[in-house]
């Protein structure tokens, strides 16, 4: 979105006031890509004033007025990024923030979720990865993931714990090889590991071979079988794909009722089987959920 943001505000119509002691001010109307619109069309604008030396611009949304992103430019052409960066959720709080040095990332960027928890923390130097970490959070807020990868160094290490905060593995790579521990109530268990290779669980052919096969294979009238109201439903399923393949420990999340959930459950169980996640070149269980949604409308 950058370079694209630049080019667009480029072209951008400005308007600019002065004031006594004040600095000169731009405004920007501009549509849901950053492209610039008549002011009857914009969803958002940007507001742009010198700030020690730079031009710093704010987006707001029209509708409601939210903060959505803050950039600071070397001058008023908006040719090159300079200085700090920032996006937000909609909620208010920093989605991302960082450091421009001539239109290149410099210096450490981070990532937060809509809830003020960090997921990302990544150094740059002129636009280039040096090491990049990455955070997850159980719902109670304690550490659940958190890996780092040194690019200079080339070594990985990622550490996983349970809910409670207990640790359960551990990994650390130098270039290709590395170890893993697992720790159990019986101990520590040390396993070496020779590729990082790691990859999810998908259906043979792909995501649109699987939504084609849920397409072909639901019985849409499930819901007016099971005298369902008229209305949009949509049931949450819950599995497993093993090593093997094969589907396991499939469970409905929702319960709607009027027979969803039953023929979410029919369709699933009957799937061919899966290519199965690999972490680290070896075959594991993957999880996923696949929401089913059911359309029931008057005759």
């Amino acid at each position: 979105m950058k370079k694209k943001f630049i080019f667009l505000c480029i072209l951008c119509s400005f308007i600019f006031t002065t004031a006594q002691s004040q600095t000169y001010k731009f405004i920007y109307y501009l549509d849901g890509n950053f492209s610039s619109v008549e002011r009857t069309k914009a969803v958002m604008v940007g507001k742009g004033a010198e700030d020690n030396g730079l031009l710093k611009v704010e987006c707001f949304a029209i509708s409601d007025d939210r903060h959505l992103m803050t950039a600071h430019f070397k001058d008023s052409t908006l040719s090159a990024l300079q200085g700090i960066f920032k996006t937000y959720h909609p909620n208010g709080r920093v989605e991302k923030e960082g450091n421009y040095l001539s239109n290149s990332e410099d210096g450490i960027w981070q990532e937060w979720d809509s809830t003020g928890m960090k997921t990302d923390s990544t150094i740059y130097k002129n636009g280039l990865v040096y090491s990049d970490a990455t955070f997850r959070q159980y719902k109670n807020g304690n550490l659940s993931y958190f890996t780092i990868k040194d690019s200079l160094a080339d070594t990985y290490k990622t550490i996983s714990w349970d809910e409670h905060g207990i640790i359960e593995d551990e990994v650390f790579f130098q270039g290709q090889r590395g170890i893993l521990k697992r720790y159990t109530k019986t101990g520590i268990q040390t396993d070496s590991l020779f590729t990082r290779e790691e990859s999810e669980a998908i259906f043979p052919g792909g995501d649109a071979a699987w939504s084609l096969y849920l397409m072909q294979n639901l019985d849409a009238d499930a819901p007016a079988k099971g005298k369902a109201p008229v209305g949009k439903y949509t049931v949450i399923i819950k599995f497993i794909v093993k090593p093997d393949g094969s589907l396991t420990d499939i469970k409905a999340e929702t319960n709607i009722g009027y027979g969803m959930e039953r023929e979410a459950l029919r369709i699933i169980k009957n799937s061919p089987k899966w290519i199965p996640a690999v972490q680290y070149g070896r075959k594991v269980n993957a999880y996923r959920r696949q929401p089913v949604t059911f359309q029931l409308d008057l005759e």
